[in-house]
Protein backbone atom coordinates (compact mmCIF):
# COMPACT_ATOMS: atom_id res chain seq x y z
CA UNK A 1 0.00 0.00 0.00
CA UNK A 2 1.43 3.41 -0.92
CA UNK A 3 1.09 6.19 1.62
CA UNK A 4 1.24 9.88 1.04
CA UNK A 5 4.36 11.36 2.61
CA UNK A 6 3.10 13.73 5.28
CA UNK A 7 3.61 14.30 8.99
CA UNK A 8 0.53 12.24 9.99
CA UNK A 9 -0.33 9.64 7.32
CA UNK A 10 -2.81 7.80 9.60
CA UNK A 11 -5.90 8.78 11.53
CA UNK A 12 -6.12 7.96 15.25
CA UNK A 13 -8.57 5.16 14.41
CA UNK A 14 -6.16 3.64 11.85
CA UNK A 15 -3.25 3.83 14.31
CA UNK A 16 -5.31 2.11 17.00
CA UNK A 17 -6.18 -0.70 14.56
CA UNK A 18 -2.52 -1.18 13.60
CA UNK A 19 -1.49 -1.26 17.28
CA UNK A 20 -4.17 -3.85 18.08
CA UNK A 21 -2.95 -6.02 15.23
CA UNK A 22 0.65 -5.81 16.48
CA UNK A 23 -0.33 -6.61 20.08
CA UNK A 24 -2.48 -9.57 19.07
CA UNK A 25 0.16 -11.00 16.77
CA UNK A 26 -2.07 -10.79 13.68
CA UNK A 27 0.42 -8.23 12.37
CA UNK A 28 4.02 -9.22 13.02
CA UNK A 29 5.73 -6.20 11.57
CA UNK A 30 4.78 -2.81 10.26
CA UNK A 31 7.34 -0.70 8.43
CA UNK A 32 8.08 1.49 5.48
CA UNK A 33 10.17 0.75 2.44
CA UNK A 34 11.49 3.86 0.74
CA UNK A 35 12.18 3.90 -2.97
CA UNK A 36 15.64 5.45 -2.98
CA UNK A 37 15.42 6.39 -6.67
CA UNK A 38 12.26 8.44 -6.08
CA UNK A 39 13.98 10.10 -3.12
CA UNK A 40 16.88 11.11 -5.44
CA UNK A 41 19.49 8.89 -3.79
CA UNK A 42 21.53 8.18 -6.91
CA UNK A 43 24.76 6.90 -5.33
CA UNK A 44 24.26 3.78 -3.25
CA UNK A 45 26.73 1.14 -2.12
CA UNK A 46 26.99 -1.95 -0.01
CA UNK A 47 30.18 -1.63 2.00
CA UNK A 48 31.90 -4.75 3.33
CA UNK A 49 34.03 -4.16 6.44
CA UNK A 50 36.80 -6.41 7.76
CA UNK A 51 36.56 -6.26 11.55
CA UNK A 52 38.49 -8.10 14.21
CA UNK A 53 35.54 -7.65 16.58
CA UNK A 54 32.47 -5.48 17.03
CA UNK A 55 33.35 -2.86 19.61
CA UNK A 56 31.00 -1.92 22.43
CA UNK A 57 28.09 0.17 21.14
CA UNK A 58 29.14 0.08 17.46
CA UNK A 59 25.82 -1.34 16.23
CA UNK A 60 23.91 1.42 18.05
CA UNK A 61 26.17 4.11 16.60
CA UNK A 62 25.70 2.73 13.09
CA UNK A 63 21.91 2.61 13.59
CA UNK A 64 21.97 6.35 14.33
CA UNK A 65 23.37 7.13 10.86
CA UNK A 66 20.43 8.24 8.74
CA UNK A 67 22.26 7.39 5.51
CA UNK A 68 22.57 3.68 6.44
CA UNK A 69 19.48 1.60 5.60
CA UNK A 70 20.76 -1.91 6.33
CA UNK A 71 23.37 -3.37 8.68
CA UNK A 72 24.33 -7.03 8.48
CA UNK A 73 26.81 -9.11 10.46
CA UNK A 74 27.94 -12.28 8.67
CA UNK A 75 30.53 -14.98 9.28
CA UNK A 76 33.82 -14.15 7.53
CA UNK A 77 35.96 -16.86 5.91
CA UNK A 78 39.41 -17.22 4.36
CA UNK A 79 38.14 -16.41 0.85
CA UNK A 80 36.15 -13.32 1.91
CA UNK A 81 37.33 -11.81 5.21
CA UNK A 82 34.56 -9.22 5.55
CA UNK A 83 31.99 -9.69 8.29
CA UNK A 84 30.07 -6.39 8.61
CA UNK A 85 27.99 -4.90 5.80
CA UNK A 86 26.35 -1.50 5.61
CA UNK A 87 24.05 -0.24 2.85
CA UNK A 88 24.71 3.47 2.33
CA UNK A 89 22.59 5.89 0.29
CA UNK A 90 23.73 9.33 -0.91
CA UNK A 91 22.99 12.05 -3.43
CA UNK A 92 26.49 12.25 -4.92
CA UNK A 93 29.77 10.38 -5.17
CA UNK A 94 31.43 12.97 -2.90
CA UNK A 95 28.72 12.53 -0.29
CA UNK A 96 29.08 8.73 -0.49
CA UNK A 97 32.84 9.04 0.04
CA UNK A 98 32.35 11.29 3.06
CA UNK A 99 29.94 8.76 4.59
CA UNK A 100 32.42 5.93 3.99
CA UNK A 101 35.15 7.96 5.72
CA UNK A 102 32.84 8.74 8.65
CA UNK A 103 32.06 5.04 9.15
CA UNK A 104 35.73 4.20 8.70
CA UNK A 105 36.64 6.49 11.60
CA UNK A 106 33.85 5.07 13.75
CA UNK A 107 35.09 1.52 13.10
CA UNK A 108 38.72 2.50 13.78
CA UNK A 109 40.01 2.35 10.17
CA UNK A 110 39.28 -1.27 9.12
CA UNK A 111 39.88 -2.66 5.66
CA UNK A 112 36.78 -2.36 3.48
CA UNK A 113 35.35 -2.85 -0.02
CA UNK A 114 32.79 -0.53 -1.56
CA UNK A 115 30.40 -2.55 -3.71
CA UNK A 116 28.39 -0.25 -5.95
CA UNK A 117 25.34 -1.33 -7.88
CA UNK A 118 25.98 -1.92 -11.56
CA UNK A 119 22.44 -2.99 -12.49
CA UNK A 120 19.32 -3.70 -10.45
CA UNK A 121 17.54 -6.80 -11.72
CA UNK A 122 14.60 -7.13 -9.37
CA UNK A 123 12.77 -4.85 -6.95
CA UNK A 124 9.67 -6.68 -5.78
CA UNK A 125 8.53 -7.67 -2.30
CA UNK A 126 9.11 -11.21 -1.10
CA UNK A 127 5.70 -12.74 -0.43
CA UNK A 128 6.05 -16.47 0.34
Amino acid sequence: MDLEIKSQPFTEKQLARIKRGLRSGRVRRFGAIANHQKLKFSHNALIAWKLKSMGEGIAEKLREKTYISHIYLRQANCLWPYSLYTMVHSHSQDELQSYVQEICQLLKQPLFKVLTTIKEFKKTPFLP
